[in-house]
């Protein structure tokens, strides 16, 4: 007898194969929460996603009416089929019957129900598709802005993409692209923007004399008649066109490292001076051009632009480019923290971020030659780019870069 019953005990097992490692049975819970994260259950028979919660809950686990179940792996059994004996079922009444059915393992997630169930959302969804929002067309938003930047042009620089010549090459295509822009889409403003840096300067580096293919008066008169090409083409196509420059690390006037002044002792502050006094020779063409740079003692330019937007310009060589949002929030009241728009150069890359309340940082692209020193040293490699963007009163709109090479 012994014997009959340690092999019906060893058949019964045979038939139940045991479950994979990653399937065992059981409720998990997270920390000491009462609720479980996760569900596995044992063999049951094939359900319907919209049965799993009811039969879940029926077969003894805890699953309060607050939380549903996603399924996350389902698994046949490694017998695909237990042997059961049910008539009802089946609709056989009148005879003993002996059939299969295949049996699953489940292992679910167990997650907050929405606060709105499919059908509401439906609803929600239907409703929002009769009530669409009127917005205006970009054409009727108002008088509109455009920021042309020139950032970083290193005038007399020579690197491995070439020299002074191969500079100058670059503004010209970049100029034809802008202007060709703006006859398409005229505006109301323009500003036209340097962003720092538009000489190499002599003092920047230690071998700076022996590299650049110009002195520093030649790269002061050069970048002059550059920023000037870009003025006579540009002054035409707007009723108000602003010319802003700020100081920068190479433009500044130094002995070695040490500089001799302060912010306003620059070669591009120097440079947007003598500009100002080309233009005023003829009030015809120029008249409505305005020269800006920043009050005494300050190294930005902050102003309204004609849809209402306030706009600030800086080197940006303060900080490094990830620490310029926190540097602009502590300029203050009087400092770059009002503007809606911050717009820097020096970082050579196009960044473009957004902080604080509803404001925007722009890091422009650089047109220098490059610099095969940073490259070797950090893998990184800039890109020549002229950063273009528009304005009106609902914020920056349609930005575009002329990327040159």
């Amino acid at each position: 007898m012994s014997n009959d019953n340690a092999l019906l005990a060893a058949l019964r097992n045979a038939g139940q194969a045991p479950p994979p490692r990653d399937f065992r049975p059981g409720v998990t819970f997270a920390g000491r929460s009462s609720v479980p994260t996760e569900i596995t259950t044992g063999p049951m028979p094939a359900m319907e996603a919209n049965e799993f919660d009811d039969a879940v809950r029926a077969a003894g686990y805890p699953l309060t009416d607050a939380y549903t179940l996603i399924l996350d792996r389902m698994e046949m059994t490694d017998n695909e089929a237990a042997w059961q004996r049910d008539r009802e079922s089946i609709g056989i009444k009148d005879s003993a019957y002996t059939g299969t059915t295949k049996l699953w393992r489940y292992k679910f997630k167990v997650v907050p129900k929405s606060a709105r169930h499919d059908e509401d959302i439906a609803v929600l969804m239907a409703e929002a598709k009769a009530v669409i929002p009127d917005l205006p067309l970009r054409e009727s938003r108002g008088v509109t802005t455009k920021v042309i930047n020139l950032s970083d042009f290193q005038l007399g620089k020579t690197d491995e993409r070439g020299g002074t010549a191969g500079t100058l090459a670059a503004s010209e295509a970049a100029l034809a692209y802008v202007v060709a822009g703006l006859v398409e889409h005229p505006v109301d403003e323009i500003l036209l923007v340097d962003n720092g840096d538009i000489l190499e300067g002599t003092e920047s580096a230690p071998n700076a004399l022996g590299t650049n293919d110009l002195s520093t008066t030649e790269q002061v008169r050069v970048s002059r008649r550059v920023f000037w090409r870009w003025i006579e083409a540009i002054s035409p196509l707007a009723p108000i066109v602003k010319v802003i420059s700020v100081p920068s690390n190479h433009c500044r006037v130094r002995r070695g490292k040490a500089a001799l002044g302060d912010a306003h002792d620059d070669w591009g502050i120097e440079i947007n001076s003598q500009l100002a006094d080309i233009a005023s020779v003829n009030p015809e063409a120029f008249g409505h051009v305005e020269f800006l740079i920043p009050e005494p003692h300050q190294a930005h330019v902050l102003l309204e632009l004609v849809g209402g937007q306030l706009i600030g310009f800086h080197h940006g060589d303060e900080v490094g480019a990830s620490a310029l949002v926190t540097w602009v929030k502590k300029t203050g009241r009087r400092g770059l923290a009002q503007a809606d728009i911050v717009v820097v150069g020096h970082h050579h890359h196009l960044v473009i971020e957004a902080f604080g309340d509803l404001q925007w940082l722009m890091i422009c692209p650089t047109m220098d030659p490059g610099s095969a020193y940073h490259t070797a040293s950090s893998g990184e490699r800039s890109k020549r780019g002229v950063l273009t963007f528009s304005v009106d009163a609902g914020g920056w709109y349609d930005i575009d870069v002329a990327w040159i090479g």
